[in-house]
């Protein structure tokens, strides 16, 4: 398995995402050593130090259509997950079991039973991969989307949309819960989730908690 996280420089404030992910790595060091990270990326954005790869797409275009292209050029065994997240435990094994896509609902949550949730209830900040197929098929919905939704949300609505329609192959579902878990204050209990997701205002937490968990994150 090896790791892709997706980010784009934007503006100064982008680069805050590096640091986010150099908390994701030192996680994903600890608990899955030998994993590969890569970044996925345009040819202009900055790559984070100590990665072991980064997959450009010389293509100019909207930032979800971007994603979905270089998801799309993977193929093999993939954990594709935002800079914001921790991983606390080692996911591996995941892949023990048959599926071309592996995505995390919401389920156990703060967006559970939401209307936001009725309408993308699959967080694409964390997706296992097997079929670059998958992520083709949602290049081509999001290039078919407004201007706005090109450049953000297209994806995640895309998946979601392929899902209902069953037009994206084996998709396996996964407790977001547990793969996914967007803590609901900097310190709430997250001994029950193998992958944290500090996404929204939760970014502000990140490097704090980050520091502190850095080097102690669970091994099993």
């Amino acid at each position: 398995m090896k790791i892709g996280f997706f980010f784009k420089y934007r503006d100064s404030r982008s680069l805050h995402y590096l640091t986010m992910a150099e908390h994701l790595l030192a996680s994903v060091r600890q608990v899955m050593p030998g994993v590969k990270v890569y970044q996925l990326t345009d040819q202009h954005s900055p790559a984070l130090h100590g990665i072991d790869g980064v997959d450009r797409c010389s293509d100019d275009v909207p930032m979800a259509v971007l994603r979905m292209m270089l998801q799309a050029n993977c193929g093999g065994e993939w954990l594709f997950v935002d800079p914001d997240i921790i991983v606390r435990q080692d996911v591996r094994s995941v892949f023990d079991s048959p599926f071309d896509v592996a995505l995390t609902d919401r389920a156990g949550t703060s967006m559970a039973g939401t209307p936001y949730a009725a309408v993308m209830p699959y967080n694409l900040g964390v997706a296992f991969s097997r079929s670059p197929a998958f992520w083709r098929q949602a290049t081509r919905r999001v290039q078919k989307m407004s201007l706005s939704l090109q450049e953000w949300e297209g994806d995640q609505l895309a998946i979601c949309q392929m899902v209902k329609q069953r037009a994206a192959g084996d998709v396996k579902i996964l407790p977001g819960r547990v793969y996914n878990y967007p803590p609901n204050s900097p310190n709430d209990d997250v001994s029950h989730a193998a992958i944290v997701h500090y996404k929204g205002g939760r970014k502000g937490w990140m490097d704090q908690i980050g520091k502190q968990t850095d080097g102690k994150v669970d091994k099993r």
